[in-house]
């Protein structure tokens, strides 16, 4: 984790797609790295599986509310990767191990394949609307948790903004970046971008939530964003 002075770098890079005109922080992604590089793990839809629902029990993390997303085999036979529903479920066990009622309010990634895995996903949880404290999961494609940070003080208002809860009923990652490629496709041309990014959260306004797939365009030297409904998938702003 970088902290605030990377959060608030990479907001600039995304604002206009994350309309923060409100003021509020819909805050953007933070530069990582793929473990094999710059590109996120290649996966092949032939290889993918649907993902098992966890059962819950009483006093245990109920993970069988949010969908099951998809295993893909990288290549089409190496380690599994997961979409970020398979990812949410891994992240929220983690986060609730910290307080038992965390709840996802923002989440991003760098450099998403076709499939929607990014290099890795950065998730950020509270566990009550007026936070006192936020917690930063970061997990790789693997659905290993690699790193937690707990931030408090006067910081929290940075992560927090006008995130609210984000609802289980949201489509996947693999979704949100298929439905924003095409939606750029139809205003940019997308042979030369490079440095895509995904952010799921709340616009300054309250509205959402979105998800936001933005790449860089090398013809027009700039960041092009496409925000969808993360509900239905519907565009709503290109940029």
């Amino acid at each position: 984790m970088t902290g605030t002075r990377n959060r608030i770098v990479a907001l600039a890079a995304v604002a206009v797609a994350l309309a923060v005109a409100s003021g509020g922080c819909s805050c953007s992604v933070s530069p990582n790295q793929s473990p094999s590089g710059s590109q996120a793990p290649s996966g092949s839809p032939s290889g993918a599986s649907t993902g098992s629902v966890a059962t819950s029990t009483a006093g245990a993390t109920q993970l069988d509310d949010i969908p099951p997303g998809r295993s893909i085999a990288e290549g089409g036979g190496g380690p599994l990767t997961y979409t970020f529903r398979e990812e949410w479920r891994k992240a929220r066990a983690e986060a609730q191990k910290w307080r038992s009622g965390a709840y996802l309010i923002y989440a991003s990634g760098n450099f998403p394949n076709d499939d929607g895995v990014p290099s890795a996903w950065t998730l950020d949880f509270i566990d009550k609307a007026v936070a006192d404290a936020v917690l930063l999961v970061e997990i790789d494609p693997w659905g290993k948790v690699t790193k937690t940070q707990e931030v408090t003080g006067g910081s929290v208002s940075v992560y927090v903004g006008p995130n609210k809860r984000i609802p289980y009923s949201i489509i996947d990652s693999d979704k949100a970046v298929e439905l924003g490629k095409a939606a750029l496709a139809t205003k940019y041309d997308l042979s030369s971008t490079k440095d895509p990014a995904i952010v799921l959260g709340f616009s300054g306004d309250g509205s959402g939530p979105y998800w936001t797939y933005a790449t860089y365009n090398n013809s027009l030297g700039k960041k092009i964003t496409a925000q969808l409904d993360a509900l239905t998938g519907n565009v709503k702003q290109l940029s």
